[in-house]
């Protein structure tokens, strides 16, 4: 029966030092609070927020994020305007060959038609040149078959080149004998025109 005693006394003494130690903690959180009021308000608030670091961190990504996708917008934007540019471009481009190429059509159809007209030119020519020769000594043989005196009245009416063209188409003698009955003035031309004539007709 002592011994339960013992240990019944033991245990009381243990749970009064026990509620003794709890009561001394509580006393001690109270003063605490007391002091340092603003401790326990940073604490909860240092729990709930996130530092300003990290926020930092979390800003500038964010703005890195945002930068990014502008700027894949506006490469995408101009990248579609370059396009649309360039299009428009080789569009102009096209046309501007189309031209050329009409144009050199038309400018080759152009030079084809004036050398047919050159063509045709030199051909009238020849054979007016032919006809012209023909009719020259045509108007030789009728001169030279006229009297010198006679001749020599009609070459100085007519044109002065012709009148050369036909004196150089007759023989050196029967010229001389028609010159002989022109006027001076009017033979001394004849004369000197007829030294400048390089293709003189007849013999």
């Amino acid at each position: 029966m002592i011994w339960q005693r013992c240990i019944i006394s033991i245990k009381w003494k243990a749970l009064f030092s026990l509620v003794l130690a709890l009561g001394f903690l509580k006393v001690l959180g109270i003063i605490g609070y007391i002091i340092y009021p603003e401790l326990e308000s940073k604490i909860f608030v240092s729990e709930l927020q996130t530092p300003p670091i990290a926020l930092a961190k979390q800003d500038t990504t964010s703005k890195r994020e945002s930068l990014k996708k502008n700027e894949k917008k506006v490469s995408s934007k101009e990248l579609s305007e370059e396009v649309a540019n360039l299009k428009a471009k080789e569009r102009a481009l096209a046309e501007k060959e189309a031209s050329l190429r009409e144009l050199e059509a038309h400018l080759n159809a152009k030079l084809k038609e004036l050398r047919r007209l050159q063509a045709s030119i030199k051909k009238m020519l020849e054979e007016a040149n032919v006809l012209k020769n023909k009719k020259i000594k045509h108007l030789v043989d009728v001169y030279s078959n006229m009297k010198p005196k006679q001749a020599a009245q009609v070459l100085e009416t007519i044109d002065e080149d012709l009148a050369v063209k036909i004196l150089a188409g007759m023989r050196g003698r029967k010229a001389g004998e028609i010159l002989s009955y022109v006027k001076p003035d009017k033979a001394a031309k004849l004369s000197e025109a007829l030294t400048r004539l390089q293709t003189p007709f007849g013999e």
